[in-house]
């Protein structure tokens, strides 16, 4: 390599780590790439292309890039780290794990090797793994934003609400205000009930940064929620002038015009919305809805499993897929969802209660009166679980049971004419299998 190429090389490798400085990452990878295809023997080099690649979302790319710093510098901590970071974002999280594995073994007092695997375990559902890792990582760095971020995910996806937005706050106090924290804490907030709570804290992430699609779609569901349809439309006209061609902003468009009864533009932005990206969650859910409004079970049906074969990961699309398909008569599909809801989420209330339902209504008794077991232990004064636990121990002619459950109910709410009915025909079923011995 000539003098001049050298200096070739050594300024544009100059000019990629000013840009990337600048967030210019296209800028930043094109002048990086050149300075590599100069001199590829520099390891830092091709670890700043990774980096602006993996900015691009290039992922795959990228790896290529870490590759290639591994093969200069097999024990360079940052070229792992990034890697395991990539393939998780690839979805390959058994391949993400062997890297951070890896890194622990380079060096056991490499923070983000267990940071990072907090997310991992928790995407995984092991969440016990996920605290080990979270307290290892804290032995090597006690206050680390990224490490109370991810254990907040974690402590969520076990309805522990209250420690993850604790976690989350925690997040926040040691990194700043951020966007996608806010957004974290006011979802939280939402499922709580806490609705003023978390559009405040919607308006919070916000001020950081005001054009997060994500953030200000999820504040319009928020909007919509509570009927503030006028605000909801204000923000959604930000969100299009921003990303009109945003599958997510077309969908929200629809349930939007739903709240405003507007179902034949419903429609439309539905389409448009599978046009965009015809494996978008939930469309087909919405257009099986309208389907079923119009007295059309079959394109309802047809819709229900177009929506299944997405197999979709969020809880609340989870739970209102099977929420429709019990109502067209799908039971087993719809048991299917929320198995898969509940293992997902084992904190959701919601999911044991339905499928609780679920399972009585497809006769399988003692699978129902687990999952009210289930949900009743996660929520001991919801009455309409109790009320239906006793309901399957009647079904399954446990009437004890039954009995005691119904009146521990009735202690609660001794006015509630449901719970008395029950009773009543819990006490006459048991007045007639005395008769019966006798």
């Amino acid at each position: 390599m000539s003098h001049s190429q050298w200096t070739e090389a050594e300024d544009r490798a100059r000019r990629g780590r000013r840009l990337i400085t600048e967030r210019r990452w296209g800028e930043a990878a094109a002048e990086l790439r050149a300075a590599v295809e100069i001199n590829p023997a520099n390891p830092d080099w091709h670890f700043h292309l990774g980096r602006s690649l993996d900015e691009l979302g290039r992922h795959d790319d990228a790896i290529d890039c870490y590759t290639q710093v591994l093969n200069l510098d097999p024990e360079n901590l940052h070229a792992l780290n990034h890697m395991g970071v990539s393939l998780h974002q690839l979805g390959r999280i058994a391949d993400a794990m062997t890297v951070f594995q890896r890194l622990e073994k380079t060096d056991a007092s490499y923070e983000p090797s267990y940071c990072n695997r907090i997310l991992l375990y928790c995407e995984l559902g092991d969440h016990q793994a996920a605290e080990e890792m979270f307290y290892t990582a804290r032995l090597y760095r006690d206050h680390c934003p990224t490490c109370y971020y991810n254990i907040g995910l974690s402590l969520a996806a076990r309805g522990l609400y209250e420690r993850a937005v604790f976690c989350w706050q925690k997040t926040i106090d040691l990194a700043g205000d951020d966007v996608r924290v806010r957004a974290k804490i006011a979802e939280t907030l939402s499922k709580r009930g806490l609705v003023e709570q978390a559009r405040r804290h919607y308006i919070e992430g916000l001020k950081c940064d005001p054009d997060h699609i994500p953030t200000l779609l999820d504040y319009v569901g928020l909007l919509i929620q509570t009927d503030r349809l006028d605000e909801a439309a204000a923000k959604l006209c930000h969100a299009q002038k921003i990303s009109a061609t945003d599958a997510s902003v077309t969908f929200t468009q629809a349930r939007l015009d739903l709240a405003r009864q507007c179902p034949d533009r419903a429609q439309i932005a539905l389409r448009q919305t599978l046009h965009l990206d015809p494996t978008f969650s939930g469309a087909n859910l919405l257009l099986a809805r309208l389907a079923q409004d119009q007295g059309d079970l079959i394109r309802a049906k047809s819709h229900l499993r177009a929506e299944l074969m997405l197999q979709p990961q969020s809880p609340q699309v989870l739970l209102d897929l099977s929420n429709m398909l019990i109502d067209v008569g799908e039971l087993r599909l719809g048991i299917a969802c929320l198995r898969r809801l509940t293992l997902a989420e084992p904190g959701n209330v919601r999911g044991w209660q339905n499928l609780a339902v679920a399972e009585c209504l497809r006769g399988r008794l003692k699978r129902g009166i687990a999952a009210s077991v289930h949900a009743m232990q996660l929520d001991p004064d919801n009455l309409a679980i109790r009320h239906n636990l006793a309901l399957a121990y009647l079904q399954a002619g446990e009437l004890v049971h039954a009995w005691e459950e119904v009146r521990h109910a009735i202690k609660r709410a001794p006015g509630n004419r449901l719970l008395r009915r029950l009773q009543f025909r819990i006490r006459i079923t048991r007045w007639w299998r005395g008769l019966r011995r006798r």
